[in-house]
């Protein structure tokens, strides 16, 4: 997983259940975080297969794509040095990874444009902003009200509050609606130091875009 050249194509075509559990389940066995937050095993294993199972089998947003930009994110965040440059806490990195693996969960294979247009539910519900990453989040953490698959149960308050706020503004970050807006913030940002580490905005931003990256990176792929 450390490798950019890694084939999310051959994990998916090995794997029964699919490629994002067992890109997941890596991951957050080399970052240590079952350990480091207390993850139950179990309860870690039921909450990643659920993710894994909410995925549609669309042709391009699915359960596997969301391994692959998840691999991606930790791939800039280690290999590539975002971690170190910007110092982001284990709060952070844990946030970004389930970011990565959660940005198109319950995607239902049509974008926001056709949910304004035919005025569907969702985008009633979400007043015709940023519909479907907003969906990708509310249902994630309606999942982690249950007690069977709340990876986030065992930190507190503080730490809870700052992982969800983290998560949505990466998810909500996905939406290329707002891909102009995000440049120009990161380019005024960029153009005076690089100094990310001083304010949590400003890790964030650096977070977005490492998302982002991670959404388009397959055009860049072997």
């Amino acid at each position: 997983c450390d490798k950019w050249d890694f084939n999310v194509f051959t994990m998916q075509d090995m794997t029964r259940c699919g490629s994002l559990f067992y890109v997941m389940y890596a991951l957050f066995l080399r970052y240590g975080f079952p350990k480091k937050f207390g993850i139950p095993e179990d309860i870690l294993i039921n909450f990643l297969s659920q993710i894994e199972s909410g995925y549609h089998p669309n042709p391009y947003h699915n359960s596997m794509h969301a391994a692959d930009v998840a691999h991606i994110v930790h791939y800039i965040l280690t290999p590539g040095g975002l971690a170190k440059t910007a110092k982001l806490t284990e709060e952070d990195t844990f946030a970004a990874l389930i970011a990565g693996m959660i940005h198109d969960f319950d995607h239902p294979g049509i974008n926001n444009s056709y949910h304004v247009k035919v005025q569907s539910y969702l985008a009633i519900l979400y007043n015709d902003r940023s519909i479907l990453e907003n969906h990708h989040c509310a249902e994630v953490f309606e999942l982690l009200k249950h007690p069977r698959f709340n990876v986030l149960g065992t930190l507190n308050e503080e730490q809870r509050k700052d992982i969800r706020e983290t998560i949505i503004e990466m998810v909500l970050s996905t939406d290329m609606g707002l891909h102009a807006k995000i440049m120009n913030a990161w380019k005024r940002r960029i153009a005076t130091d690089s100094n990310l580490h001083l304010k949590k905005d400003d890790q964030r931003l650096a977070l977005s875009m490492a998302i982002k990256m991670a959404d388009i990176s397959n055009c860049g792929r072997p």
